[in-house]
C-alpha cells in the first residue's frame, strides 16, 4: 500500500492551496485516457496504455499563483500491464506556488511532485525564481531551481534522500479560435539536470532528464472542454528510457 505520510501530503497540499485567498479560483476534474507508442512499450516495460481521473485547482492573487492537482492513474487496476496482468495503480500531486517578488515580474517558486504505488515511491521538491512574460497572446512562464528529491523502490529496498542538480521549467500558452471554437495551446517543458549518482541508480536514470507536455485544450460549452495531449519523456518517471504518450480527456470546470 501507498504510505501513509505520503497520502496525507497529497491531499494537505490540495487544503492548503484551497485555504488561500485568491480573486480567481478554477476547480475542474478530467477523465481521460493515456497511450504509448510500441516503441516506447517496448524500451520501457513498465508502461501500458490506461484510464486516468485528474482533479485540478488554480488560484491567481495579487501576490501571486497557486496550482495543485491530484492524479489517480489507472484506478482500481482496470487495465492490465504488458504482461498481461492487473497493472499497478498510481497517485500523483502536484503543487505549484509562485509569490511575486514586490511590484516585479519575477517570483519565488516553489514546487512538489509526488508520485505513489504499490512498490515506488518519487518526491521532487523545486525551489528557485521564476519569471512571467508575455509577447500579445503568448503567455510565458520560465524558471531555474535546486531539486530536492526522496524516494524508495520497495523490491529492492532501495532509498534515496538528498539533494540532485537543479531544475529548469517552461510554460507557454497560447489561445486561439478555430472552426467557431475557443482553443488553448499549450507546452510545459520541466527537466532535472546534473541528478545525484544514487537519485540514478534508484530510478534508472541518467544524469538529465525531461519531459515535455503539448495540449491543445477546447471549450465545447461554458463549462465542458476536451484536452489532446503529447507528451515526450527521455529519462523520467516509468519511462526511464525516451518514449511518446498521447492521450485524450474530457473535463468539467466548477
Amino acid at each position: 500500500m501507498c504510505n501513509k505520510s505520503v497520502i496525507t501530503a497529497l491531499f494537505g497540499a490540495i487544503f492548503v492551496s484551497g485555504s488561500v485567498y485568491a480573486d480567481v479560483n478554477k476547480t475542474s476534474v478530467d477523465l481521460g485516457y493515456k497511450f504509448y507508442t510500441n516503441d516506447t512499450k517496448n524500451d520501457n516495460p513498465g508502461v501500458f496504455n490506461q484510464p486516468f481521473v485528474k482533479l485540478n485547482h488554480l488560484g491567481i492573487a495579487d501576490w501571486g499563483s497557486y496550482f495543485a492537482n491530484v492524479k489517480l492513474e489507472n484506478p482500481a487496476e482496470l487495465a492490465e500491464n504488458q504482461k498481461n496482468i492487473d497493472g499497478k495503480t498510481t497517485i500523483k500531486s502536484l503543487m505549484i506556488i509562485e509569490n511575486r517578488l514586490g511590484e516585479s515580474q519575477f517570483n519565488f517558486w516553489t514546487q512538489n511532485f509526488v508520485s505513489a504505488s504499490e512498490t515506488l515511491v518519487e518526491d521532487n521538491l523545486y525551489f528557485g525564481l521564476t519569471h512571467n512574460a508575455k509577447f500579445k497572446d503568448l503567455s510565458l512562464n520560465y524558471g531555474v531551481g535546486l531539486n530536492y528529491t526522496f524516494g524508495n523502490f520497495s523490491p529492492t529496498s532501495a532509498k534515496f534522500n538528498d539533494l540532485s542538480g537543479y531544475a529548469v521549467v517552461l510554460n507557454a500558452k497560447y489561445p486561439f479560435d478555430f472552426l467557431g471554437f475557443n482553443h488553448s495551446l499549450s507546452l510545459n517543458y520541466e527537466a532535472q539536470i546534473d541528478r545525484n549518482e544514487v537519485h540514478q541508480e534508484l530510478f534508472s536514470y541518467n544524469s538529465y532528464g525531461h519531459q515535455i507536455i503539448t495540449t491543445i485544450q477546447t471549450k465545447l460549452t461554458d463549462s465542458i472542454y476536451s484536452k489532446l495531449h503529447l507528451t515526450h519523456y527521455d529519462s523520467w518517471g516509468s519511462q526511464y528510457n525516451d518514449g511518446l504518450e498521447y492521450g485524450i480527456s474530457i473535463g468539467y470546470q466548477f
